[in-house]
């Protein structure tokens, strides 16, 4: 094939070529022909380098830049590629249907590509699914939604590899009952534990985009990285690719944060034979580090819905589906008044059955049902909210972790009357 960006022409028909991620191929979508991806690896340059640092990067080059679009969204802001021919109404990020074209200003080579494997009807599918079970959704949203609009957009991101050297400080206690001059007492030890230990982290990932909302692409992780490969400007042939605008450094403290969450608790798991154990503190060094550049996945689709916007995202490789829906209050207070006079109806109808203390258990009864009413609400609340990830444990390699020192000290001794 040659090196035209402007737009991938199928050999047998002269159509546009499309990339499908179900079938992993570039096909053409006038007479079916397919090919393989090998036959279009030539068009990706790269060049190695390994730029030094505490973080090493290895500098893969940049994006051919002829035959590149690049669309600014006045909204939000959002800087998104892809090549000549493919059009875009509205930014996935804002929904702001004024998208203005400007001449590509270059972009990084990444170090890797996660190819789409879910199509665009899988992935509106997938979206009305997620829709499906959601109680506190207004009726009239769905159909407000316009889930043509959706968009397939290759997202950056910054994958952390490193060594994590950990030294854990807990206090615990071991608790039992004693008879001390005829008095039962609680005998309380306490403990200061100290662990020390090692681990290997690998594909800590962390968005490079400003636009799209962290807690977003926590909910959609994990990604399968072994599916990874190089580079190939077809992969962008129907899809847009999101430019970064927060770089290694931009994101490093979030990484951190997550790893030093995951140190502390695989430290902490370590500490047993105890009644309690709370951490004092913990510090971590980091070493080996390597940071990776790469692209991943995501179908992206911003709607409008009482002047306010409401994002969706979806993993474009496994097909998971996070986003911020609105609630509707009436279907709130519905929900909670429901399940409340459920439970009271059950409990008072248990109560009848108990003779003692009548008019106090039917209180606590009702108390119960309040309880169990709330309970559910704030469970189908947080359904409607995408969450941010805290920790790293999953990208914590198998059996990295190594305990380089154990101390178990007895401090003091106390006795508290039962």
């Amino acid at each position: 094939m040659a090196d035209d960006l402007k737009g991938y022409k199928c050999p047998n028909c002269g159509a546009p070529l499309v990339f499908k991620g179900d079938v992993q191929k570039m096909v053409c979508e006038f007479c079916d022909s397919s090919f393989e991806m090998s036959e279009f690896a030539g068009d990706a340059k790269h060049k190695g380098d390994v730029q030094e640092g505490e973080w090493q990067q290895e500098d893969k080059g940049h994006i051919n830049e002829e035959g590149m679009l690049e669309y600014v969204c006045k909204s939000c802001g959002a800087a998104l590629i892809t090549q000549q021919g493919t059009g875009a109404t509205e930014c996935p990020y804002c929904g702001n249907p004024v998208v203005i074209s400007n001449t590509f200003s270059g972009m990084d080579l990444p170090d890797g590509v996660l190819p789409f494997a879910v199509d665009k009807k899988s992935a509106k599918d997938a979206l009305l699914r997620f829709y499906s079970d959601k109680k506190l959704l207004p009726d009239n949203f769905k159909d407000n939604n316009h889930l043509d609009n959706i968009s397939g957009i290759y997202v950056p991101f910054w994958l952390f590899d490193c060594k994590a050297d950990g030294n854990g400080f807990f206090k615990a206690t071991k608790e039992r009952t004693v008879t001390r001059n005829g008095k039962e007492q609680k005998e309380i030890q306490e403990y200061r534990v100290l662990r020390s230990g090692t681990m290997d982290f690998k594909n800590v990932p962390a968005d490079g985009s400003k636009e799209m909302d962290d807690s977003y692409m926590d909910s959609l992780e994990p990604f399968d990285y072994s599916k990874m490969t190089d580079y190939n400007p077809a992969y962008l042939s129907g899809y847009l690719a999101n430019k970064y605008d927060e770089d290694k450094n931009d994101v490093r403290e979030r990484v951190d944060s997550r790893m030093r969450a995951t140190v502390e608790t695989e430290l902490r798991k370590t500490v047993t034979g105890y009644t309690s154990v709370n951490t004092q503190a913990c510090d971590v060094a980091i070493s080996d580090a390597r940071i990776r550049y790469c692209m991943l996945p995501v179908w992206m689709l911003a709607t409008k819905y009482n002047n306010q916007v409401f994002s969706f995202a979806m993993n474009g490789q496994t097909g998971a589906v996070t986003g911020n829906l609105p609630i509707d209050k009436g279907k709130c207070t519905k929900l909670f008044w429901t399940t409340t006079l459920v439970c009271a109806l059950i409990a008072s109808i248990l109560v009848c059955f108990i003779d003692e203390l009548f008019s106090t258990t039917e209180v606590i009864a009702l108390g119960i049902a309040v309880m169990i009413g709330f309970i559910r609400l704030s469970s189908e609340k947080s359904k409607m909210t995408a969450h941010k990830g805290s920790e790293a444990s999953r990208y914590l390699v198998r059996d990295s972790l190594k305990i380089t020192n154990r101390q178990d000290k007895h401090v003091n001794t106390r006795y508290e009357d039962k």
